[in-house]
Formats: C-alpha cells, sequence, structure tokens
C-alpha cells in the first residue's frame, strides 16, 4: 500500500471500498491532488458587532478569565500567553451550552491528549458529531496520533480531511440555545509556550461563513490507494 499508509496497519478496509463514503473517509485516503486548495475559491464576511478585549497572563485560566459566552451578535478578542492550547477552548464552551450539536475543527496539527478528550466527550453525549480538517503534515508525521483520530471518527459517524493547510478554526452549534461559536486562532491543537491570539464569535453568519468552507473542503475528490477516485 506504500508508506504513506502505514498508519492503516490493523485498520479494516472493507471489500466494499465504497462503504468508506458512508463515514465521509474516502476523501482522505490516498494522495492528495496537488491543486487541492485551489479547488476553493476565496471568501469574504463583514459583521458588525459588539467587542470585548481580554489579555491572559500565564497564570491564568481560561475558565476564570471567560466566565461566559459571548450572546448573540457579541465576540471577544483574547491575547494568551499560553496556558492553554486551541483545544482547552472546546470542553468550556461545551460547559456554556451543554452539548455541541456538532463540533468542526480545523488545525494544522493534534495531539493524543486532545484526541482522547474530544472522544471521551462525544462518548458522554456532549458532542452530536465533530467533523476535521488537518495538514498533510500531521498525518505524515504524527501517523500514530492521525490513526487514532481516523479510527475515532469514522467509528463515530465523523469526517476527516487532511490537505495543505494551516487554517485554525472551530465551530460548535446548539440550535436551541442560539448558540454558534466560531473560535478563530493562531494556535493549534498543542501545548506549545507561545503568545496566541484568539477570537471568539457568537454569530450564526459568520459559523455558516466557516461551516460552507469546511464542507467544500471535505467533499473534494481526492485519489484512493486502490485507484480511482471518491
Amino acid at each position: 500500500m506504500g508508506d504513506d499508509f502505514d498508519f492503516l496497519d490493523g485498520f479494516p478496509i472493507p471489500d466494499d471500498h465504497d462503504a468508506f463514503d458512508d463515514f465521509g473517509v474516502g476523501s482522505i485516503l490516498g494522495d492528495e491532488f496537488v491543486e487541492t486548495t485551489k479547488n476553493i475559491s476565496a471568501r469574504a464576511i463583514r459583521l458588525d458587532l459588539k467587542r470585548s478585549y481580554v489579555r491572559v497572563k500565564q497564570k491564568d485560566n481560561l475558565r476564570d478569565i471567560i466566565k461566559q459566552p459571548p450572546k448573540p451578535g457579541e465576540q471577544i478578542h483574547v491575547m494568551s500567553a499560553n496556558k492553554f492550547d486551541f483545544w482547552t477552548w472546546v470542553p468550556v464552551m461545551i460547559d456554556w451550552i451543554g452539548k455541541a450539536d456538532c463540533l468542526y475543527v480545523s488545525t494544522w496539527t493534534t495531539n493524543r491528549t486532545n484526541t482522547k478528550n474530544m472522544f471521551e466527550l462525544w462518548d458522554a453525549g456532549k458532542i452530536g458529531v465533530s467533523n476535521w480538517c488537518v495538514g498533510l503534515y500531521f498525518k505524515r508525521r504524527e501517523t500514530n496520533v492521525y490513526s487514532m483520530l481516523l479510527e475515532g471518527l469514522v467509528k463515530r459517524g465523523g469526517r476527516l480531511k487532511a490537505f495543505e493547510t494551516h487554517a485554525k478554526v472551530l465551530l460548535l452549534s446548539n440550535k436551541k440555545r442560539n448558540a454558534w461559536y466560531s473560535i478563530e486562532g493562531s494556535a493549534n491543537m498543542t501545548a506549545n509556550p507561545r503568545l496566541e491570539n484568539y477570537v471568539i464569535t457568537n454569530d450564526k453568519s459568520l459559523w455558516t461563513f466557516h461551516q460552507e468552507w469546511f464542507e467544500e473542503m471535505l467533499e473534494i475528490k481526492t485519489r484512493l490507494p486502490w485507484g480511482g477516485s471518491t
């Protein structure tokens, strides 16, 4: 199957290759097209929102600093000395809304601890479904964690797409609570001691803006290792 697919060792590949499409996994098996990111058009959105600003020191805890979520039409800007990574926002925001109907994640890379925590929240009924876009660096260099994320998403009905990306975006929603959270920032889903920025917005139009390009990237067709394409 080739060195690029060593992470699939021990992962059952069904005789019916189309079965992968039921899980949205066919799109991330195989070599990505070189022009993948050119298949999505540039886009922009303008918002008129109420804003607040927070600076988080090294000793500060996220839960102590951001004690309540932004209301609909509000936005919080955060500068952090990085006591926490990007994933830290997810359990905090789920506590705010009780459950994320869906969770979209875009990151260059992540680690085993955050991946495990995501599945724990999912299995506890705190996440309805989750879809991920990740960088090719993560797929090729962190194959064990990538395999863990892939297999866990497949098992639970989520989707994963690996391509040349450096975008860091989280989307969480709870329709009943009118919660449409978009978190944009500079950090990856890993613990690195660096200055990082985040913008947390509760706005359905921005949430939809990001959700649309997530879906475009998740659906882009790629070659499969056994030939053909999804």
